[in-house]
């Protein structure tokens, strides 16, 4: 269903991961991650690759112009979410686009919150469907890319980072980690925090200020491996 992506991720190191807060003046607003993996394209080699993950997945179907939409609530899993736990992942969805012509592979999870707060009921959330499992195998941040380490406060224009669950140390040592490690090279993870007010401080280690913008940029393996304190507190106006 989503193309192989978790075999395709774990042969290349050539993409790099955004990860956006889009915060509103009430709280709400929405978090969003995106992979682009479109290098894969100038790559014979990776490109051959994407032939054929898509003939074992797609019945030996070889089109690479697909552009697919997945909304969290669609899954099995989710008919055995409460109401409440529905709610709060309704617009909640991954969108991929692949396109030889374009040479774009692009991979975007979109979750949107009425409450900035709310992020860690909807990662548990998003974790009794599945989300994990249709990105990158749960590998990529121990779980980072649906959400799962994304903890906020909000309080008195004052939006703080929690920190991310630490990587039990079985994690770390499992045989697919460190084979996905072997590849990611220097791939690189950056956060991008949208504001609705001017940032009059930011408290997040190597944290770039532009008005009303903070970017923090880590190496991706220093994510995996839990080095990088993403963690802290970003005042605005």
């Amino acid at each position: 269903m989503f193309l192989g992506a978790s075999l395709i991720i774990l042969n290349t190191g050539c993409f790099d991961i955004v990860e956006e807060i889009f915060l509103n003046k009430n709280g709400s607003g929405k978090y969003l991650v995106t992979m682009d993996m479109s290098s894969m394209f100038t790559d014979p080699f990776m490109k051959g690759m994407i032939q054929e993950s898509l003939e074992q997945q797609e019945g030996g179907d070889t089109n690479m112009e697909k552009d697919t939409v997945i909304y969290f609530k669609d899954m099995p899993e989710a008919e055995e979410l409460s109401a409440e736990e529905q709610k709060l992942i309704e617009n909640a969805v991954i969108k991929m686009k692949m396109s030889e012509k374009e040479e774009k592979m692009l991979v975007n999870i979109e979750i949107p919150f009425a409450n900035v707060e709310d992020m860690t009921k909807i990662s548990k959330v998003l974790e009794k469907v599945g989300a994990d499992q249709q990105v990158a195998g749960g590998m990529i941040g121990g779980g980072m890319m649906n959400g799962s380490a994304a903890a906020f406060m909000l309080k008195n224009k004052t939006l703080t980072r929690l920190p991310a669950p630490k990587l039990s140390e079985e994690s770390k040592t499992d045989d697919n980690m460190e084979m996905m490690k072997m590849f990611l090279g220097e791939a690189k993870y950056k956060t991008i925090y949208h504001l609705p007010g001017k940032v009059k401080k930011a408290g997040i280690s190597g944290a770039e200020v532009d008005g009303s913008t903070v970017t923090v940029t880590n190496s991706l393996l220093d994510i995996m491996d839990g080095k990088a304190k993403l963690d802290g507190d970003i005042k605005f106006k």
